[in-house]
């Protein structure tokens, strides 16, 4: 065994590890080959485009969405397109910058069903979220200059599992939010949120490392680079020296 199939080996051990703390016991048939873009998605009818002037210092684009993250977080926090709204703890719409030049993206936050209020604010997990703060210190980059989100835009229990069908629902939500902000650079963690944007088939460790691109409703193309979720790396620490080549990247990728 070489050393990337022993790195793969290493790296499988540590995702099932990471999903049997959230819950996870079994996997469906299909999971190897589930695709979460939703290729049939317009954007709503309120979603209006118009020709208007960008600031120097943000990529120049030639449309700007007129609706806002507050229209889309009032739509999230009312949302019922899927059944995992009953099990709603709180909605997570998303926290920082509305004008961020670096969108992160994850996958989903589990809570206890008796936290509300108190968790409100948490997007990853308490853990999590310092351990993104810190990611973002170390390239320079203050917590309230990004815009960090989810998938999935309901908190809801451990017990409750989304399935791809949940993913679909709510990517439309993610779209909308990336045309709205206009970011420079989108960081997926983890292999979920890298899925739902760039609908790829590799596995997390062959997609990261580079920079893939992501159509944007105002038709321009973002660079992404997947990373591992911070949840995976709490469980495999070894995993922090790939991380942090990858946030490198993204900081270059900033500088220009």
């Amino acid at each position: 065994m070489n050393s990337q199939q022993l790195n793969e080996v290493k790296e499988v051990r540590a995702l099932l590890a990471y999903h049997q703390i959230l819950g996870i016991d079994c996997y469906p048939q299909e999971a190897g080959r589930l695709h979460f873009q939703d290729a049939t998605f317009k954007p709503s009818a309120r979603v209006e485009t118009r020709m208007t002037p960008q600031p120097e210092s943000r990529p120049k684009s030639s449309v700007s969405v007129l609706e806002t993250l507050t229209d889309i977080g009032r739509e999230i926090q009312g949302c019922r397109n899927c059944e995992l709204h009953a099990k709603r703890v709180v909605p997570v719409a998303g926290q920082g910058n509305p004008r961020a030049r670096l969108l992160i993206v994850g996958g989903w936050l589990n809570l206890p069903e008796e936290q509300s209020t108190a968790s409100s604010e948490l997007l990853f997990g308490l853990e999590e979220d310092r351990m993104v703060a810190r990611m973002l210190a170390a390239i320079h980059i203050d917590r309230q200059d990004a815009f960090v989100t989810n998938i999935l835009k309901c908190a809801f229990p451990v017990s409750s599992q989304p399935v791809a069908n949940h993913i679909q629902c709510c990517i439309a939500y993610l779209r909308r939010q990336i045309a709205v902000i206009a970011p420079e650079v989108i960081c997926t963690m983890g292999i979920i949120a890298t899925r739902a944007l760039l609908d790829l088939p590799q596995s997390l460790s062959q997609l990261r490392g580079r920079f893939h691109l992501y159509a944007a409703l105002d038709g321009r193309k973002i660079p992404v680079m997947p990373t591992y979720h911070p949840s995976y790396l709490i469980q495999a620490e070894e995993m922090k020296k790939e991380t942090w080549n990858d946030l490198q990247l993204i900081e270059k990728k900033l500088a220009g």
